[in-house]
């Protein structure tokens, strides 16, 4: 049984045990920096809350234009993004990131179940609004996971 809030981009993976899904995302557990970009205040809050607890460095910034500065002044794991950002969308932030760190793990948290623009976008995952920990968990892990 897969997780209804997280899909792979492109394709889905089998199933992972909760016991993984709650475990840090990398292969070797090592704390990952995350870069979490969300203009809605509440939700980055609660986000950066669970990815602590995950064990990982968090950076937060609302909106496009400070996550382009955050990732031109450090090295960041895995940008978490909001699609529905105003001014610059989370798929165009994702797209100048990847120009700046090309290896850098791709989350896209949505409302919207059937994202645009889903293919070409190795080292990515979909989590869909509303998530928990676990989710979370899961689409860090699947994000950052090697080729």
């Amino acid at each position: 049984m897969s997780n209804p809030h997280i899909s792979d981009v492109p394709g889905d993976h089998d199933a992972v045990s909760s016991a993984a899904r709650k475990s840090a995302p990398s292969a070797d557990s090592r704390m990952l920096t995350v870069l979490l970009v969300e203009d809605d205040a509440l939700i980055r809050m609660d986000a950066a809350e669970m990815l602590r607890e995950l064990g990982h460095e968090v950076v937060e910034a609302d909106y496009g234009p400070d996550a382009l500065a955050v990732l031109q002044a450090r090295h960041v794991d895995v940008l978490v993004t909001d699609v529905g950002l105003p001014g610059m969308s989370g798929t165009e932030l994702a797209e100048l990131a990847r120009q700046l760190h090309p290896g850098i793990g791709l989350v896209f948290a949505t409302g919207d179940t059937e994202l645009a623009n889903r293919e070409g976008r190795p080292r990515a995952a979909i989590l869909c609004k509303p998530y928990d920990g676990a989710s979370l968990a899961e689409s860090l892990r699947r994000a950052f996971a090697r080729p």
